[in-house]
C-alpha cells in the first residue's frame, strides 16, 4: 500500500536536485550563479535529509515491539538532520557544505539498510526505493564539486 505515491513522489522529490545540476551545466561559467544555485541545492538537500530522518523515527516507533532496543534506532535516525544542519552552517565553504550534506544522505541510507536488512521493519520496494533516490542524491551532489 502506498509504493506507486512513494515512487512518485520521491522521483518529483528529485526534480530540485536534477534541475539545479543541470542548470549549473547551463549557466554561463560565473562563480556568483554556482555560488548561488549550490546555495539552494544545499538548503534543499538539508531539508529533504532532515525529512528522511523523520521517516526512519516513524518506522521505529510504529515497529517498536519488533525492534531490540530502540533507542540506538532512534538516535541514529537523528543523524541525517544534525548532519544537514551542519552544512547549512558550513555554507561559507560550499565545497564542506556539499561533502558534509552528502555525509548525511550515506548515514541515512546505512540507516535504512540496518532498519531493511537487521531489524525487518521495511519491505523490499522501500528499502529499493530509498536505495535508487538516495543513490541519485549521492550522485548529483558530487557533480556539483566541479562547480566550486
Amino acid at each position: 500500500m502506498g509504493r506507486v505515491q512513494s515512487y512518485i513522489l520521491g522521483g518529483l522529490g528529485l526534480i530540485p536536485f536534477v534541475l539545479i545540476v543541470v542548470s549549473c551545466f547551463l549557466s554561463p561559467p560565473d562563480k556568483e550563479i554556482y555560488s548561488l544555485l549550490i546555495y539552494i541545492y544545499v538548503a534543499y538537500a538539508a531539508i529533504i535529509s532532515s525529512f528522511l530522518g523523520g521517516i526512519q523515527w516513524g518506522l521505529i516507533i510504529s515497529h517498536a515491539e519488533k525492534v531490540y532496543s530502540t533507542f540506538f534506532p532512534l538516535v541514529v535516525s537523528v543523524l541525517p538532520s544534525l548532519i544537514a544542519w551542519a552544512s547549512l552552517l558550513t555554507i561559507q565553504n560550499l565545497k564542506i557544505s556539499l561533502i558534509i550534506v552528502t555525509a548525511s544522505y550515506v548515514v541515512s541510507i546505512l540507516h535504512d539498510c540496518y532498519l531493511h536488512y537487521r531489524e525487518k521493519i521495511t519491505s523490499s520496494w522501500f528499502i529499493l526505493m530509498r536505495l535508487i533516490l538516495s543513490i541519485s542524491v549521492i550522485l548529483l551532489t558530487s557533480t556539483l564539486y566541479i562547480f566550486v
